[in-house]
């Protein structure tokens, strides 16, 4: 199992940069930063784009992208060219996560209502992506989140990186359990492009207010969480970041996390 971190962008600049380098130095194989206008009205919350590029210069291992950009609120030629130019900022470890979006407060601060939808997106991976005046090479990894079939049959024709938040609210084991039926559609999609499945990586975003999952209460809940989400077919965890953020009260075992990410992680 790979282990990855979506940062939240809700702290001082300052201390966003100390855990980024903490984490850096942990291991985790991904630092993602969630690309939104605002999850919900007076939190504070740094815009996403920014701060990658100082993420790009702040570590020097970890893989770095947003999770995910919506084209609601991104011109598609603009945003394939910002990830060309994060590639180069992180000397080649960018990563781009995107989705169709639809946040209801994000099209309503951005005046994108009824904007652009799953044709968009479509036409986005078909066109602009592959054009080679905007990505030369098409070096940056892609990562396609969601979960219906237009985004699998994306995913699996287009992607790196197949990515689910697994649903807001979910119990783990519904929430494994379509995570299971998805992966089976997506091992079929492949196989109808002539592609090995095994090449469509396969990651799950866990915070409490999506999959209710609680990993931080003892080592024994995490390795249950991660056995969970291995036998429903996944083969990255992206944990929300500070480990405590959305938690319920008194589900976080102090300096846990720390300890699991050195003695833990690299062996699970």
């Amino acid at each position: 199992m790979k282990f990855g971190i979506c940062s939240l962008p809700t702290r001082p600049v300052d201390e966003l940069v100390a855990s980024w380098r903490e984490l850096d130095e942990l291991g985790f194989e991904t630092i993602w930063l969630p690309d939104q206008l605002a999850p919900r009205p007076g939190l504070r919350w740094l815009e996403a784009w920014t701060l990658l590029g100082a993420l790009a210069r702040e570590t020097s291992r970890t893989r770095i992208g947003p999770l995910v950009s919506p084209l609601t609120l991104r011109n598609p030629a603009v945003l394939a060219r910002a990830a060309v130019t994060l590639d180069e900022l992180s000397g080649g470890r960018a990563e781009l996560g995107v989705g169709a979006g639809g946040a209801e407060l994000d099209d309503e601060l951005a005046g994108t209502c009824g904007g652009r939808g799953l044709g968009d997106f479509v036409e986005w991976i078909e066109t602009v992506w592959r054009d080679d005046r905007l990505v030369p090479n098409h070096g940056v990894p892609l990562t396609i989140g969601g979960m219906s079939d237009t985004t699998l049959r994306l995913a699996a024709e287009h992607a790196a990186r197949w990515s689910s938040y697994g649903g807001e609210g979910v119990e783990p084991d519904a929430a494994a359990a379509a995570a299971a039926r998805h992966n089976a559609r997506l091992d079929e999609l492949c196989r109808a492009l002539g592609r090995d499945p095994a090449t469509l990586r396969r990651s799950i975003l866990l915070g409490h207010l999506y999959v209710r999952e609680t990993p931080w209460r003892s080592e024994q809940a995490f390795r249950e969480t991660v056995e969970r989400w291995r036998d429903a077919g996944m083969d990255e965890i992206v944990f929300v970041h500070p480990p405590h953020a959305a938690m319920p009260e008194g589900s976080v075992e102090p300096g846990l996390f720390e300890r699991l990410a050195r003695e833990v992680m690299p062996t699970s």
